[in-house]
This record gives C-alpha cells, sequence and structure tokens, in this order.
C-alpha cells in the first residue's frame, strides 16, 4: 500500500517514455522513506479525451496528474513532503508539461481491504 498513480495526456507517450516515469516514480515514492519499497505500487493511465480548462491558441494541451493514495494517520507536513517530493519528480522528468499537478488522498483504514498472498 501506498498508491502511485499517474494520469497523463495520451500525446506525451511520443515525448516521454512511461515505463521509466512509472519506475522512476516509484523509486521518488521510496526514496521519501515514508514507506517500505515492497509496499509501494505505481501504475500510469494515459487520456486521450479531456478538456484542461479554457486554453488559449497554441497552448499546449498536455498535462500530468498524479495522485498519491496512502493509508490514514501521516501528518500535515508528512503529506506535504510527500506531495512536493512527487511533483518535484514529475517536473524534472517532463520538464515541457505546463499542467502538472499532485495530490495525496487519506484511505480509511476501515474501508480498505487488500488480498495478500500466502
Amino acid at each position: 500500500m501506498p498508491h502511485l498513480v499517474i494520469e497523463y495526456s495520451e500525446k506525451l507517450e511520443e515525448a516521454l517514455s512511461i515505463p521509466a516515469l512509472v519506475s522512476n516514480g516509484q523509486q521518488a515514492m521510496c526514496d521519501t522513506g515514508l514507506f517500505s519499497p515492497s509496499a509501494v505500487k505505481t501504475r500510469a493511465l494515459p487520456y486521450r479525451d479531456f478538456v484542461l480548462g479554457k486554453r488559449h491558441e497554441g497552448s499546449s494541451n498536455l498535462f500530468i496528474h498524479a495522485e498519491v493514495r496512502i493509508l490514514e494517520g501521516r501528518t500535515a507536513e508528512q503529506k506535504e513532503a510527500l506531495s512536493s517530493a512527487i511533483f518535484n519528480f514529475l517536473c524534472e522528468a517532463a520538464p515541457e508539461v505546463p499542467e502538472i499537478s499532485v495530490e495525496v488522498r487519506d484511505m480509511e483504514k476501515a474501508s480498505y481491504s487488500k488480498r495478500v498472498p500466502f
């Protein structure tokens, strides 16, 4: 458990290595020191159809949004540091992308279920 879900505009596949983005995102999560490396799960989801607010003519239609889902119990400072770490990683990995955002979400322990292999 935690989950890093990287959503991105499908056109980025022409300019970025998505497997590298996922792998390096996994490492960025581990580098925070907040999680056991064996617990982190990272995946990426492309979007072909979307609207990014009112756009100016000639502006890029590229975005990356990362959602980090963690079990409740972290401090506000830990969540802020986590958000900053993932945001900085994405900005460095994709400097040509004008729209980058990160959201850290708490998952309630009471409503989270997980199957664990024997």
